[in-house]
């Protein structure tokens, strides 16, 4: 074997591991963010009960006591620090830009208003919420349904 000939294997064989390596490594970056995906699901529960205690306050009128207003405010404050957290690992809402419901809701009414289109989002009762490509909370929304 000549020094070109061991020189191209040794070339090849970099390639080959360069390509393994590679491929190591975006495994590892699927897995870690698979990871933070579940993290933020779990993030999104905790969320999820700081919504219940609040829609919970205000059903009980209990948001007028001037004794429970400090507390009611150190609970949605800590819910806004929840909100940002999830905001920096790249947690977005879900919105509906053109005002229509999409796959990314789940309809928990609908209500008749000739005045707008079918499909047509009137409220967002619960927001969802995704990363990325990955629904990681649908809205509950209400929708119209004239026919």
């Amino acid at each position: 074997m000549s020094k070109i000939d061991d020189v191209r294997d040794y070339i090849r064989k970099a390639l080959d591991d360069n390509i393994k390596l590679n491929n190591w490594i975006s495994t590892q970056e699927k897995v870690s963010d698979d990871r933070v995906g579940d993290i933020c699901k779990d993030f999104l529960q905790v969320l999820e009960q700081f919504e219940w205690a609040e829609a919970t306050i205000h059903e009980r009128g209990l948001d007028q006591s001037k004794i429970s207003t400090g507390a009611i405010t150190r609970m949605l404050t800590a819910k806004q620090k929840l909100l940002d957290v999830l905001e920096s690992y790249g947690v977005k809402t879900v919105s509906f830009p053109d005002g229509m419901v999409t796959a990314k809701a789940n309809i928990v009414e609908t209500v008749a208003d000739p005045e707008k289109r079918d499909g047509q989002v009137v409220e967002v009762r619960k927001d969802g919420f995704y990363r990325k490509d990955k629904l990681l909370r649908p809205a509950d929304v209400v929708i119209v349904k004239n026919s």
